[in-house]
């Protein structure tokens, strides 16, 4: 029995608004590759489970944490390459594979983003640390880096070999577990969608967290990530946006957050666009930015 060259593990959770497009960019764009699909849903109340179905997705229903679903998609791989998405991640380059996997030669186990935000960049802490969102792993490499951590499951605690993918971001640990198995990642370059002349969202009220730069960027805290040049997908930030807007009709003064109206109006703009077959891809990939915290 051959075994898939890629398998492709994606963490889900009430993700019915985006996931549909992930699956099938996804299809489309690794046609002629042998590719096994699985969804780790974490027990959605809306369609996201009957639409991965529907999709020939492979689909797990378990109830656990990111860390644990990661852990547990990456224990599922049978193949030499091995993809860890979020749902919100729209994959646009048809060559997006063969591009990234020509970077996992001479002992590199990871292509990744850097962790640095959505929009004008608001994770400083994150310049140099992998994301979670797209984990495209050199399988057997990357798997060096599991170690048995003691879990407790009922009674007992027992040991697991696992990635330790407990810490306050998820993937911070990675370059320092990759280099100590002499092993490396590359980062790919991380761009903000491209700016209108006039605002397109003013808040009603001053938000919690906020930047002025964010009212002009046409998708928001979305970021486009790419190599050499080449734009290979997408990413939402907050897939689960489908579910805050079922129980969220205003913002929450007791989270520190950006606005429910602005999530929502932006990840409608870039959906509209990208089902009309007019996504706007960045314009200028030369910019450097400077991550900085709101």
């Amino acid at each position: 029995m051959t075994r898939p060259e890629l398998f492709v593990g994606i963490t889900s959770w009430n993700s019915e608004l985006f996931l549909p497009h992930c699956l099938e960019a996804l299809q489309a764009t690794t046609a002629g590759i042998d590719t096994h699909i699985c969804v780790l849903d974490n027990g959605s109340s809306d369609r996201s489970e009957a639409i991965a179905r529907e999709r020939g997705a492979e689909v797990v229903v378990c109830r656990c944490s990111q860390p644990d679903a990661l852990n547990g998609l990456l224990s599922l791989s049978r193949s030499p390459y091995t993809l860890l998405i979020h749902a919100d991640v729209i994959l646009l380059a048809a060559h997006w594979f063969p591009l990234c996997r020509s970077r996992l030669t001479d002992g590199v186990a990871l292509v990744s983003p850097q962790d640095i935000g959505c929009g004008p960049l608001t994770r400083p802490f994150g310049a140099g640390k992998p994301e979670s969102s797209f984990l495209l792993m050199h399988t057997e490499r990357f798997r060096r880096c599991r170690r048995l951590h003691w879990r407790r499951r009922g009674r007992w605690p027992r040991p697991r070999l696992e990635v330790d993918f407990h810490g306050p971001h998820i993937t911070h640990h990675l370059p320092d577990e990759l280099r100590r198995r002499r092993l490396d990642w590359v980062p790919m370059e991380v761009y903000v969608s491209n700016r209108a002349s006039d605002p397109l969202f003013t808040p009603s009220s001053p938000p919690a967290v906020w930047s002025d730069e964010l009212s002009y960027l046409r998708y928001g805290l979305g970021n486009f990530y790419g190599l050499d040049g080449t734009i290979t997908h997408y990413h939402n930030w907050y897939d689960r946006i489908a579910a805050r807007e079922k129980t969220e009709t205003a913002p929450n003064p007791a989270r520190k957050d950006f606005p429910v109206e602005f999530i929502r109006s932006y990840t409608h703009r870039l959906l509209e666009d990208y089902r009309a077959g007019r996504l706007e891809l960045p314009t200028d990939l030369s910019t450097t930015r400077t991550p900085r915290a709101l």
